[in-house]
C-alpha cells in the first residue's frame, strides 16, 4: 500500500498542473497555429492598408521600451547596489496593474493634466496621449517595466563567489565602473535573457495601455488585431486571428536576428571585457536621481486618480478642484459585480496557482521542472493577443467561452506562471537535510511542511501569491474574449470607460483596480518577514 501511494505522488502534482493549466496553454496555442491554413483571413489581413505601419509601430514601441528599460533596471542596480530597499520598492512598483497605471499617468501628462496645471495659465498646445510615434505609450511601459527589471535582477545579483570576484578585480586595479562592466553586467545579462524577451513581446503586443495611451492612426498591430477579434463579421474575427499570429512570426524573426547579430557581436565584445583594468567609477547620482523621478511619477499617479476619484468642478489652471463629490465613488458602489467579479478571480487565480506550484514542487522530481518552466515562459513570451485568440477557438468549442469557469482559467495562464517562476528557485533550494533530519525526530510528512518548510519558505509563498493576485488584477485581452459579454471585470470597464469623457469615474475604476494589488503586496511584505526581525 505504502508503495502504491508513493507511486501516485508525482501524480498529484503532474495531474492538476495538466489539467488546469497545460490543456488552456496548449489549446489556446494550437488555437492559435490552426489559422496558419486560412487562406481568406492572410489575404484580407494582408489587403488591410494598415497593417504594416500598425506593425512597424508595434516594434518600434516594444524595442525602444526594452532599450530603455534596461539601461534604466542596470543604472539603478549599479547605483543602489546592496541596498534590501531596491526589491521592496520594486514590489510596490508591480503591485499597480499597468492598466490603471496607463489611466493615471495619461491624466498626469495630458495638456489639461496636473503637470500642465502647475506651470501653464491655459492648456498647452501639446500631444502626449495618442501621439503618433507612441512615445507616451513607450514611456508608460518604461516607468512600468523598469522595476520589473530590478526586481528580477536584484534577485540575481547576490550569487555565490560574487564578494570574491569583486575583491579579485579591485586587486587587479579595476574600479567599481570597471567590475561592473567587465565582471557583474557579462554574468547578469545573460540571466535577464527571458524577462528581458518578456518586457520586449509585452511591449510591441500590448493592447490594454495601448488603447488608453496609444497612437490611432495608424495604432499599434495589436490594437487593430483587437479591433477585428472584437468584429461580429467572422471574416473580421479571422483575420485578427491571422494578425496575431503575424506578430507573433515578426517578433520571432526579429528576435532571431538580434540573436545572430549578438552572437556575431561575440568576439569582439570579448576583446573589449578582457582589455586592461581601469579606473572607472560607478555612476551612484543617475541611478538615484531616476529612483526618486520614478518614486515621483508612481506617487503623482496615484494622487492623480485618488483626487480626480472624488473631485467634482475642477477648472483648468486650478491645482485642486474647486469642489468634490462622491458621485464616481457611488457609481462604483452601485455596480459592484465588476469589483466582485476581479476580486474573486484573482484570489481564486492566486490560491489555485500556488497550490499547484507547492504541489508540483513537493511531489515531482526537480528534474522535470525544466518542461514547466519552459511552458510558463511559453505563457508569459508568446504574445497575449496570439494565446487569447487561440484560447477563444478552444473554449468556444469546448462550450466555456461566456462562463465563469473559463473566465478562471484565462487568469490562471498568467497567474501560474509567475507563480512558478518565482517560487521554484526557493523551493528547489531548501536544504534536504532538514526533511531527513525530521524524519529523524519521527516527524509526519505533513508536520514537517507545517511546521518547517512552510515557515521557512514563508515570505516566497507570500510574495507569489501576491504577484499571482496582481496579475490576475489586471488581465484584459484573454478575459474580454473568453467573458463574451456575460461577465465583466475592472480592467474591462476601465478600458471602456477611458474612451469617455467622464474622467472622474474612469480614475474610480482604475484606483479600485489599483488598491487592492497594493494592499495585498503590503500584506505579503509584512506577513513574509522573519520572526526575528
Amino acid at each position: 500500500m505504502a508503495v502504491a501511494l508513493r507511486a501516485l505522488t508525482p501524480l498529484a502534482g503532474f495531474a492538476p498542473v495538466a489539467v488546469l493549466w497545460g490543456l488552456p496553454l496548449a489549446g489556446g496555442v494550437a488555437g492559435a497555429i490552426v489559422v496558419l491554413g486560412d487562406e481568406p483571413a492572410w489575404t484580407a489581413l494582408l489587403a488591410h492598408p494598415q497593417v504594416w505601419p500598425a506593425l512597424i509601430l508595434s516594434l518600434w514601441t516594444g524595442t525602444a521600451a526594452l532599450i530603455a528599460s534596461l539601461a534604466g533596471a542596470i543604472l539603478v542596480l549599479v547605483s543602489l547596489q546592496g541596498r534590501r530597499s531596491i526589491p521592496a520598492s520594486a514590489g510596490w512598483a508591480l503591485a499597480i496593474p499597468h492598466l490603471a497605471f496607463a489611466i493615471g499617468f495619461g491624466f498626469l501628462i495630458m495638456p489639461s493634466g496636473l503637470i500642465a496645471r502647475l506651470f501653464y495659465a491655459t492648456p498647452p498646445d501639446w500631444v502626449t496621449v495618442s501621439d503618433p510615434m507612441g512615445w507616451t505609450l513607450i514611456a508608460s511601459l518604461v516607468l512600468k517595466e523598469t522595476p520589473f527589471l530590478i526586481w528580477i535582477g536584484s534577485a540575481l545579483l547576490p550569487r555565490p563567489g560574487t564578494a570574491g570576484q569583486w575583491r579579485t578585480a579591485r586587486s587587479l586595479g579595476h574600479g567599481n565602473g570597471s567590475i561592473w562592466l567587465r565582471v557583474v553586467l557579462p554574468q547578469l545579462l545573460p540571466r535577464l535573457a527571458w524577462p528581458a524577451i518578456a518586457v520586449w513581446v509585452y511591449g510591441a503586443t500590448v493592447v490594454d495601455m495601448a488603447l488608453v495611451l496609444g497612437p490611432t492612426e495608424p495604432p499599434t498591430l495589436a490594437v487593430l488585431v483587437w479591433s477585428d477579434l472584437n468584429d461580429a463579421d467572422a471574416l473580421a474575427n479571422s483575420r485578427g486571428a491571422a494578425g496575431a499570429l503575424l506578430l507573433s512570426l515578426t517578433l520571432f524573426f526579429a528576435g532571431a536576428a538580434a540573436y545572430l547579430l549578438v552572437a556575431a557581436s561575440r568576439p569582439m565584445l570579448r576583446r573589449f571585457l578582457c582589455a586592461g583594468p581601469t579606473r572607472w567609477k560607478a555612476p551612484r547620482i543617475p541611478g538615484f536621481l531616476l529612483t526618486l523621478l520614478f518614486a515621483v511619477i508612481y506617487a503623482g499617479v496615484i494622487v492623480m486618480l485618488g483626487v480626480l476619484s472624488i473631485s467634482g468642478h475642477w477648472p483648468f489652471p486650478l491645482v485642486f478642484p474647486q469642489s468634490y463629490s462622491l458621485d464616481a465613488v457611488k457609481q462604483l458602489a452601485f455596480d459592484v459585480r465588476p469589483l466582485a467579479t476581479s476580486l474573486g478571480l484573482a484570489f481564486l487565480t492566486a490560491i489555485t496557482a500556488l497550490t499547484l506550484a507547492v504541489l508540483w514542487l513537493e511531489c515531482v522530481a526537480g528534474r522535470f521542472d525544466r518542461t514547466v518552466t519552459l511552458a510558463c515562459v511559453a505563457a508569459l513570451g508568446l504574445p497575449a493577443l496570439l494565446i487569447a485568440a487561440g484560447q477563444y477557438q478552444a473554449f468556444l468549442r469546448a462550450g466555456l467561452t461566456g462562463t465563469l469557469t473559463g473566465l478562471f482559467l484565462v487568469h490562471l495562464t498568467a497567474g501560474f506562471a509567475y507563480v512558478f517562476i518565482v517560487l521554484r528557485a526557493p523551493f528547489r533550494a531548501f536544504d534536504p537535510r532538514l526533511r531527513s533530519a525530521a524524519y529523524g525526530l519521527s516527524s509526519s510528512g505533513w508536520h514537517f511542511w507545517l511546521k518547517v518548510k512552510a515557515p521557512m519558505l514563508r515570505a516566497a509563498l507570500w510574495q507569489a501569491g501576491a504577484i499571482g493576485f496582481a496579475v490576475s488584477m489586471g488581465q484584459f485581452v484573454a478575459a474580454q474574449l473568453i467573458a463574451a459579454g456575460r461577465h465583466t471585470t475592472l480592467p474591462m470597464e476601465a478600458v471602456t470607460l477611458s474612451s469617455g469623457g467622464n474622467r472622474s469615474v474612469t480614475a474610480a475604476y482604475a484606483l479600485a483596480m489599483a488598491l487592492p494589488p497594493a494592499l495585498v503586496f503590503t500584506i505579503a511584505s509584512l506577513a513574509g518577514r522573519p520572526r526575528w526581525r
